[in-house]
């Protein structure tokens, strides 16, 4: 059968309509793979470098403190320090002991205060007083049997009544962290010393 030549444009039409229908159904239907640009930006939030913090952002500051050793080391003088450190840090700082210092006399392993002087004894050195400040046989913290809550270590506040090593190191770390004590009742402050404790050292205690 002969079609007529409108007969063939409308099949052909036809023929064209149902291959784009095809066609296009097949592209709907087909998984679309993700783009390397997603991929990219998924893989930068799981390794969490886009969260990298630039080093500068959490440099940690330190502060300078300024102390006097004198005595039996190789250089006498002011010398700066990081807060914290211990007179061990100062000694070496100094050039460290002469031959003739007096190791056992000097607790290298307590933590300086800003502005306090260091003495380092002889061995054989008679005690000695300069302006009532230095060594003169008790440490500078421990004078005229008063123990100086703003200087004493560790060790030299164990001597009074009722003060325990943890008690001891609480007092140094209050002092670190809040400053010197104004007061001898600013004792009062530290955690675990009351008021009964404080009544039964306040006459041994003093501040400078």
């Amino acid at each position: 059968m002969k079609l007529s030549k409108k007969e063939l444009t409308v099949t052909g039409i036809f023929i064209i309509c149902m291959v784009i229908f095809i066609l296009g159904n097949y592209t709907l239907l087909k998984p679309q793979k993700p783009t390397v640009e997603v991929y990219q930006e998924s893989t930068s939030l799981e390794s969490g470098e886009s969260h990298k913090l630039p080093e500068e952002a959490v440099e940690t500051i330190e502060k300078d403190i300024y102390v006097d050793i004198c005595g039996a080391v190789r250089n006498q003088g002011v010398i700066k320090v990081n807060e914290g450190a211990r007179v061990i840090d100062a000694v070496e700082i100094a050039g460290g002991l002469l031959s003739s210092a007096d190791r056992k006399r000097v607790n290298l392993a307590r933590v300086l205060i800003d502005g306090e002087q260091i003495y380092i004894p002889e061995i054989g050195e008679e005690p000695w007083d300069h302006s009532g400040d230095i060594f003169s046989g008790e440490s500078k913290s421990v004078q005229s049997g008063k123990v100086n809550i703003n200087t004493a270590s560790s060790t030299e506040l164990q001597s009074l009544n009722g003060i325990g090593n943890v008690l001891a190191e609480r007092i140094v770390q209050y002092r670190q962290e809040k400053g010197k004590f104004m007061r001898i009742e600013d004792l009062k402050n530290v955690s675990g010393i009351g008021e009964k404790k404080y009544e039964a050292i306040k006459d041994a205690i003093r501040v400078e």
